[in-house]
């Protein structure tokens, strides 16, 4: 990749000790039409699913039972707990998920009645409604994709199904990135963004395999999607069980067309034997690649453990490509690569530098760019 060529990398302060889990929330809600929405389910999981706290995980089995005075309920204990502690990285985590909650909450009572109807008499126009709800607001795919199995649309219909299948050919999944950008046009406002999005997934998936012919028009399309991040999180590094490296300091650019668009300095965290983490928020402003500068660093030197980039409850960066200054030694196990790769624990799947090294690591959104 060819742009900015110098920025500090980020942290985050995160998770003492914490042991994560993947968010499979499973939607509890009462009805007669429920359970045969998820009886016909094989994935447990969704491409968009987020890793949690553990201590959060009876919040997030109030909040998929849409109980979000119980999910207040429980935040507000585990926010004394906090105080308790000390713990000014889990206070921060807890009056952010509380502003979040109060916001769905206020969401979801703007669609009671559609959810009654969803409810008591599977109505194809409430299950559209309600299935956008848990995709787009509440970052529930799975359980949204199943409710727009049965909405008024029979376009959507047959992409959500189709999605629900998890295609695993380049074909399949390109066709239904396809399905996607076709439903998509026909939306407006939040829904638009994120059918978009969801192609987008499906056609980064599927793009390293196709050939050029197939990737031609479909490379066409993915350059009209505008990306903008609501925040973005660095999660530090600490070479395992060495312990011996971590980035310290770093600057974070967005860039648009090889220009940067936005840049911040961030100072990140470290602990020596769990993942740590910084956050932004940058303006909305349209980008195409994001590009962390390493600035100072601990020990050895410095690397990161992933990058993600959120636009609402989708991380735009998961599994695009990388390519960095250098990485240590030219050894694959510390490519740049691992910036995208879903793996935030600082102990495996992590970007060295060089000793005693500055540098940088660039995520390229549309896949362009490819590093050996």
């Amino acid at each position: 990749m060819i742009l900015s060529p110098t920025l500090p990398s980020l942290h985050r302060p995160d998770c003492c000790q914490r042991v994560v889990m993947f968010s499979l929330v499973l939607l509890l809600l009462s009805g007669p039409t429920l359970p045969d929405i998820f009886a016909q389910t094989p994935p447990v999981s969704d491409p968009f699913d987020q890793e949690i706290p553990l201590e959060f995980s009876e919040v997030t089995k109030a909040l998929s039972q849409n109980n979000y005075d119980q999910a207040l309920k429980l935040l507000s204990a585990l926010r004394k707990d906090a105080l308790k502690t000390r713990n000014k990285t889990l206070q921060t985590e807890i009056f952010a998920k509380i502003k979040e909650v109060n916001r769905l909450k206020r969401e979801f009572d703007k669609l009671q009645s559609d959810y009654e109807a969803m409810k008591k008499s599977n109505d194809p126009e409430a299950c559209r409604i309600i299935g956008n709800f848990y995709c787009i607001e509440k970052g529930d795919w799975r359980a949204g994709l199943h409710l727009l199995t049965r909405s008024n649309s029979a376009d959507l219909r047959k992409t959500a199904a189709a999605d629900l299948k998890r295609p695993v050919t380049p074909e399949e999944q390109a066709k239904l990135a396809d399905a996607w950008w076709k439903v998509a046009s026909e939306e407006k406002g939040k829904s638009r963004k994120a059918y978009f999005l969801r192609g987008r997934y499906w056609y980064m998936l599927a793009r390293p395999r196709l050939s050029a012919v197939d990737r031609l028009d479909r490379d066409k399309q993915l350059s009209f999607i505008p990306l903008e991040a609501d925040k973005i999180v660095i999660w530090n590094q600490h070479n395992g069980v060495n312990g011996d490296r971590g980035t310290l300091a770093c600057v974070v650019t967005l860039l648009y067309q090889g220009k940067p668009v936005w840049r911040q300095s961030v100072r990140l965290p470290w602990l020596l034997d769990a993942p740590a983490s910084a956050t932004v928020k940058p303006p909305h402003v349209r980008f195409d690649q994001v590009r962390v500068d390493v600035t100072n660093f601990r020990g050895r030197g410095g690397g990161l453990g992933e990058v993600e980039v959120f636009d609402g409850t989708i991380n735009l960066s998961q599994n695009c490509s990388a390519v960095a200054k250098e990485y240590f030694e030219e050894n694959r196990q510390f490519h740049p690569r691992h910036v995208t790769d879903g793996d935030k624990s600082g102990a495996t799947g992590y970007w060295l530098l060089n000793n005693g090294q500055q540098g940088w690591v660039l995520i390229d959104m549309i896949n362009y760019l490819q590093q050996q």
